[in-house]
This record gives structure tokens, sequence and C-alpha cells, in this order.
């Protein structure tokens, strides 16, 4: 296994930091935005995009025309900061979605009312991805790059929150997704890396590679491993942003990682992010850059069923299967709608979309 040491080296540990920096002074970060209102908005839509570096080159030809158009469940006031970037879905299908510059996490019961769940200490940084567990507790991936709250955190069904777990502040937790033990994993952007959180204990640093490393000439810093998902096998594919790579990463019979390996590779994936499993094995992946959602089928070919703004898209960010009677089937997508070269650059439509499927979601442990 081709491991690193962490923290990174001190050359990309300095570009991380200035890259922080300038997005912190691009308008006082989130607590700019609640003093300016709308005013502030082009600014803090600036910040996140520092902050995310999601916008790597368009994907190429699909495989198929995209002909279906998504239903919107819910939309978000983009002026408010309400940009919605993680996305889970209880036993009991009510959808967990984290708005990314306000460290919200809002709560979407079956009938379609809204109400906020729980607040996260984001700072000037970001609430990323969610997931829950099977008793119905939330967990979020906060990277607030102040080590007194940047990591895990937990948050009951009654909405109490507590960090779970803490994380290298100068790294950037993106996905989050259980293993049938009940292990916890993490991506780290930044860092190129996978941590595991075992039930009741600190996070350990289970994989580190080169596969899952951004682009190291990616201003200001690479985003390389982001959305995660476990197979039927019980692998875990992990999407890297930067490169338009699913890499493989075996797990051993003990729970530790094998050497990662590239599952697929084109510029078909544009610039992968969430990422979810059908029964069948097929894996879907939002590419926000493309405003694109795509199919990999078994034989690793390239079905691109949703893009641009026609079909309802706009910057997908994460995606999860509904859990309950007719919604099975459905695929559920947080449109970030941020890109400015994207679908709605005049008026974008930050929302909970979702995309009938005609197959189950991977029942998650």
């Amino acid at each position: 296994m081709r491991e690193r040491e962490i923290p990174v080296p001190q050359a990309l540990e300095s570009r991380t930091i200035a890259g922080m920096r300038a997005a912190r002074a691009l308008g006082g970060g989130v607590r700019g935005w609640r003093r300016q209102g709308r005013a502030a908005a082009p600014r803090l839509l600036t910040l996140v995009f520092v902050l995310l570096v999601l916008l790597a080159p368009v994907a190429g030809p699909a495989s198929a025309r995209a002909s279906a158009v998504v239903e919107e469940v819910v939309s978000f006031d983009p002026a408010t900061g309400e940009l919605p970037e993680g996305i889970a879905i209880d036993r009991r299908g009510t959808i967990y979605v984290g708005l990314a510059p306000l460290g919200q996490i809002r709560r979407i019961t079956a009938d379609g009312a809204q109400s906020l769940f729980a607040t996260l200490p984001n700072g000037n940084g970001l609430l990323v991805g969610l997931a829950v567990d099977a008793r119905g507790a939330v967990y979020a991936a906060l990277a607030s790059f102040d080590p007194a709250t940047h990591g895990v955190w937990r948050v009951d069904r009654e909405g109490a929150s507590e960090r779970l777990a803490s994380l290298p502040a100068n790294g950037l937790p993106n996905s989050l997704a259980f293993d049938r033990r009940g292990n916890l994993f993490v991506t780290d952007s930044i860092l190129g890396a996978v941590w595991r959180v075992p039930p009741g204990g600190e996070a350990e640093l289970w994989v580190t590679d080169d596969l899952l490393l951004g682009d190291p000439a990616f201003a200001p810093f690479p985003v390389g491993a982001n959305g995660l998902a476990f197979d039927r096998h019980g692998d875990l594919l992990v999407a890297n942003s930067n490169f338009g790579r699913i890499v493989r990463i075996p797990v051993a019979v003990d729970g530790g990682a094998g050497t990662p390996e590239t599952f697929l590779e084109t510029p078909e994936l544009g610039n992968p992010d969430g990422v979810a499993l059908d029964r069948r094995g097929n894996l879907y992946v939002a590419s926000p850059g493309g405003d694109m959602l795509v199919r990999v089928r078994a034989d690793r070919s390239v079905e691109t069923l949703a893009m641009g703004g026609e079909h309802g898209l706009d910057f997908p960010a994460s995606l999860a299967f509904g859990t309950t009677g007719g919604q099975r089937n459905d695929l559920f997508i947080t449109n970030f709608a941020f890109d400015s070269s994207g679908a709605n650059p005049i008026h974008p439509s930050p929302a909970v979309v979702k995309l009938e499927v005609g197959v189950p979601g991977r029942r998650l442990p």
C-alpha cells in the first residue's frame, strides 16, 4: 500500500492555509453574509468555490443521451446562504440536508414539511457530508478549519449535537459512509485519505494513497477523495474530484484497507462528487461542474441520466436513495447551485430534487 504521512508536506500545507485565508478575506465568511445580507452573497459564493474547488473540466461525451427530468422536492433561498451540500435519509424516509455555508442541518418529513434540526459551529468553513445510523442519529463532516470544532459531529434524534471525532484542521473532511460493522468512514479531500471512526473510538487513519490525492497543480489546493460508498462485496468506492476517477479499496477480513486501485477513470465522469449504489451494483455519480448525473454499470460503461438546467440539475453535489414505500427507486440529489458557468448563473436554484431510476438503492447498514 502506497502510504504517505499525515499531516501533508509543508509546501502543500502552506498553500492550503493561504487558500483558506484568501477565502476568508472575500467577505468575512458566513458571518459577513449574515451581516450584509444579499449584497454579500456573491463574495460568499466565491468563498464556497475556493473552499470546495470542485470546478474541474466538464465531462466528455456521454455514452447515452440524457433524457430524464428531475422532480423538485424542496427549494432553498440562495440569497440567505441556503446552499445544500450533504444529504442523508433515515429508515423512516426523513430527509436531512446540510446547508454548507450556514452550518445548518434541515429536516424534511415525508409530507414536505421543513424544520431546523441542528446548527453546527462551522465558523468561516463549511458543513459538508451527512450520514445516518440505524438508530436515526445524524453524522456530519464539519470543515471549520478550527482545531476546536473541525471533524465529525453526531446529532441525536432530538437535535443535540457533539463532536464525535477531531480531524486534522489542515484537511477537508467531506463525505461519510458506514460499513456493516458500524464503523464510520470519512474522506479527506485535501489530504487524500480515508479516516475510520469505530463505534465509541477515536478517528484513525484507515488509508492514504496517491490515487486519492487531488491535482497538486490545482489552486489553491488539490481536491481528491470525495464521495464514497460500500459495494455489495464490502469494498469501498471513492470518487476523486480532480481526476474524474473512481478508486476501489478492498477491505480485508480484519477490516483493514487493501491496496487502492483505479476502478474507472474517464472524462465521462466530469469532476465526481457524491456517489450512491443500487441493488444491482450500478454506481450513481453526481458531477457538479457539468451539472450532470451519471450511472456506471457493472461493465463500467457510463450512462448520463440527466444533464444541465433543462433537466433540473444545478451543481449537483450529494446523492441518497429513498428508503420507504414508493421512494425506494428514487435517487435524491442536492442542487448546491454554485457555479457561475452552470445551469442558472443569474438565478441559481438550490434545492433537493429526485429522479426515479428504476432500481432500489442498496440497503445501507
